[in-house]
């Protein structure tokens, strides 16, 4: 569960050298020293700003408000933190204005929920010793829980029924943000509450997931002189570039799978199956390839942009998605897929079993910790990341409707403690049998496993079963 392998590049590159092995689409211009110098001169980076916001524009709709955001950033290093609060804020109040349906209502709803968790970081800050300063995420998340829990039994003949569960899914939406920063308040390097604000969905994209995580991980990344500044912006517009390039493929794969080839989605031959209307084997197979292969190329399109984004405002971020499909482990694909969504498990789930308890049995330690981030912890994200689900169909239907992702984080979490705490056996040689083979099981594994990848509560568990049964050709 390690926070860092499998999302730096120049961790996980090869080490061999010379003829295809240095190849590279995109070349590495941040190590070039007149490029590097050039990034560092005022025309250096208006040319930079210039180039990613003509990238930005093809990418997404709000390119202009954000290229003038990093343009002010770039060239008042000294305010970075602060100009990002006063970026977010535009983007979470001044932008959307016209886009809500009860401007001032939302506001207010948003307002709510941060001053929330503005206090419980001076409670915390204030009173170290005190319960909210001992387990100050412990107490925001068993809170917010009692809250899920008030607004499922909440009368709704009430004026405020619909208030009360308005809150509580914006509260849902800053949940782990929060966190992160009550996490952070326990450190004696912590940020003030105005540099926190700036990392509650920040402006380069407004995700649920923290990206790139909380405060404390924004000092390390942060850019202390121009030379950090130029290669983080230099790296940034290559991310972006790949995005836009990934997007390319991604768009004429889904034309060629399901225009040319006529592979039914996977949404498509799931519902025939429980029509027990099914396709063939192999076409079964083959919507779950191309709907596993889309998965991946989609969180790379957005989580590229993402940390682009970020990079371009100073802050050298490890990418979100990096070759998950080279992945020679169970968990080392879960932390190349989706970074900061492992991240935010580890942090906040994995390492306060990790560090509190079975300290003396090793194995134990590491298998509850695993279990408590990659069951526990994902799980209750994606039951608090839907609460309409709660408000619709009640708390006792919503938790036993639920039963197919709990089946789906049960088997991740196994296999993934498994994959931590099996004995290896010596290196194969061979590139064949080193890397692809691995890699070709791994990558295997999470397309079946992505059977079970649903929280849309639609069909029950038996039917996901009976779609597993129809990939291999059984009448079930």
């Amino acid at each position: 569960m390690s926070a860092h392998v499998g999302a730096n590049p120049q961790i996980l590159a090869g080490k061999s050298s010379g003829g295809l092995a240095n190849f590279r689409i995109i070349p590495r211009i941040e190590t070039y020293p007149r490029v590097l110098a050039f990034a560092q001169t005022v025309a250096g980076k208006l040319t930079i700003l210039a180039v990613f916001a003509f990238g930005l524009r093809l990418a997404i709709e709000e390119w202009l408000p954000v290229s003038v955001c990093l343009v002010v950033i770039t060239f008042l290093p000294a305010r970075r933190r602060l100009l990002v609060t006063a970026s977010t804020i535009i983007f979470t109040f001044v932008l959307p204005w016209s886009k809500y349906l009860h401007p001032l209502y939302t506001s207010a709803l948003i307002v709510s929920v941060i001053a929330i968790g503005a206090i419980l970081f001076w409670l915390s800050v204030e009173w170290p010793q005190s319960v909210v300063g001992r387990h100050p995420v412990f107490i925001l998340v068993g809170g917010y829980s009692l809250l899920l829990i008030f607004a499922a039994y909440f009368p709704n003949t009430t004026r405020v029924y619909l208030t009360v569960w308005d809150f509580t899914a914006t509260f849902g939406v800053y949940l782990w943000f929060i966190a992160y920063s009550l996490a952070d308040s326990r450190l004696p390097s912590r940020d003030n509450f105005v540099n926190q604000l700036g990392t509650y969905r920040p402006f380069w994209g407004l995700t649920v997931v923290p990206i790139p995580k909380g405060a404390t991980y924004w000092r390390r990344i942060e850019a202390r002189n121009a030379e950090q500044l130029a290669v983080a912006q230099l790296k940034g517009l290559k991310l972006l570039a790949w995005s836009l390039l990934i997007s390319i493929f991604f768009k004429y794969f889904s034309a060629f799978v399901h225009g040319y080839l006529a592979i039914p989605a996977f949404s498509l031959a799931f519902a025939r199956s429980a029509q027990r209307l099914p396709y063939p084997w192999y076409l079964c197979w083959a919507s779950l390839l191309a709907e596993f292969v889309e998965q991946i190329l989609s969180v790379s399109v957005w989580g590229h942009r993402l940390i682009a984004c970020c990079r371009m405002a100073g802050f050298n971020a490890l990418r979100n998605t990096y070759r998950p499909l080279s992945s020679r482990t169970i968990a080392e694909f879960w932390n190349r897929y989706y970074f900061y969504f492992k991240e935010l498990m580890v942090d906040l789930f994995f390492y306060p079993v990790f560090l509190n308890f079975f300290k003396k049995q090793k194995k134990l330690r590491m298998a509850a910790a695993t279990f408590a981030a990659a069951g526990f912890g994902n799980a209750l994200y994606h039951f608090f990341h839907d609460p309409k689900y709660v408000a619709q169909l009640g708390l006792w239907r919503a938790l036993t409707s639920f039963r197919v992702y709990l089946f789906y984080c049960l088997i991740l979490a196994t296999a993934i403690t498994i994959s931590q705490l099996r004995r290896r056996p010596a290196a194969p040689t061979g590139f064949l049998r080193a890397r692809v083979w691995p890699a070709f099981c791994v990558a295997s594994f999470y397309c079946v496993l992505h059977v079970f990848d649903n929280t849309d509560r639609v069909y029950p568990l038996l039917e996901h079963f009976r779609f597993l049964g129809r990939l291999f050709n059984l009448n079930v």
